[in-house]
């Protein structure tokens, strides 16, 4: 029996996948921010990834007017959205994946989760703090208006993933007909956003209604393009998959799930920085949050003896 996207086997596999892709597209979101600020100048010292807030990438600012160069409104306030957009576009479109369903799913988990996350939850967290905010401060745009544009373009990529892993329901009799391709954007999208709201529900972040918003909006999008697009036939067909590679991967995806909750709930109202550099006198680390050294600094050097 061919499996298809709506087989008990993949979309079990697909929800342990996104267990493993909604952390990692979440901390990418800071990773972004940090090498932005390294390629303008500046240092990478850490990272911060709360659930209910803007991640942040923590770094040392090359200088003390860094915030409001045009260096910084590309590679260190734009960073994130920006990252998140060319991951959602290019994994289900151009990126080279071995033919299995673990690769297949995996794209499709890792661009949806930089659509949805990315550019439909994150950018409401930031208006108070984050990229949102810097851009009104600095460069004068609307939050509104930079929310708008990251929603819109969040529910127009997040079709791609969509339409790529709707393409494989044509092993079924009457290929990808509108039904099934809904049931494909339901089952594999609404699925692990439920988990992540239910847990930042749970944590107890005082999220604002707009993210929320935002991020239906997104996954709607997703609806929108299942409803609206024929996909083509996908090139080759996925072998058979095993259950135990299921299992495997979903108690894996558990136990990084569980790491990124611990790392991402709220400590003292704010969330916890990683740091294992030195934060210097222009360093972005947010006033209130606990920090944990990932490394010890090295030892200061004992002068030489007279």
């Amino acid at each position: 029996m061919r499996l298809n996207p709506l087989s008990p086997r993949v979309l079990v596999l697909s929800w342990g996948v996104a267990l493993l892709a909604w952390p990692l597209a979440w901390l990418l979101l800071a990773v972004a921010q940090g090498l932005g600020t390294v390629v303008a100048g500046g240092g990478w010292i850490g990272f911060a990834v709360p659930l209910g807030l803007h991640p942040w990438g923590l770094v040392n600012e090359p200088s003390i007017a860094f915030a409001h160069t045009r260096a910084a409104l590309l590679l260190y306030w734009l960073a994130p959205p920006l990252a998140a957009l060319a991951l959602a576009a290019l994994l289900p479109t151009v990126v080279p994946v071995p033919p299995s369903w673990f690769s297949e799913v995996g794209v499709f988990q890792l661009a949806v989760a930089c659509a949805v996350l990315g550019l439909g939850w994150a950018p409401p967290l930031g208006v108070a703090d984050g990229p949102a905010a810097g851009v009104a401060r600095f460069w004068g745009a609307s939050p509104r208006l930079f929310l708008a544009i990251t929603t819109v373009v969040g529910a127009g990529v997040v079709q791609l993933a969509v339409a790529r892993l709707a393409s494989h329901l044509w092993v079924e009799p009457g290929g990808p007909l509108r039904t099934r391709r809904l049931l494909v954007a339901l089952a594999h999208t609404f699925v692990p956003a439920a988990w992540w709201g239910l847990v930042v529900v749970v944590q107890g972040w005082a999220v604002p209604p707009i993210a929320v918003l935002t991020t239906v909006a997104v996954l709607v999008g997703a609806l929108l393009g299942a409803w609206l697009w024929v996909p083509h036939s996908p090139l080759h067909p996925h072998p058979h998959l095993r259950w135990r590679t299921v299992v495997g991967v979903t108690v894996v995806g558990a136990a990084v799930f569980a790491a990124a909750s611990w790392a991402g709930a709220p400590r003292r109202g704010q969330g916890t920085a990683f740091v294992w550099g030195h934060p210097g006198q222009t360093n972005n680390v947010r006033p209130g949050m606990a920090v944990v050294r990932v490394m010890r600094l090295p030892a200061p050097k004992k002068p030489p003896a007279q």
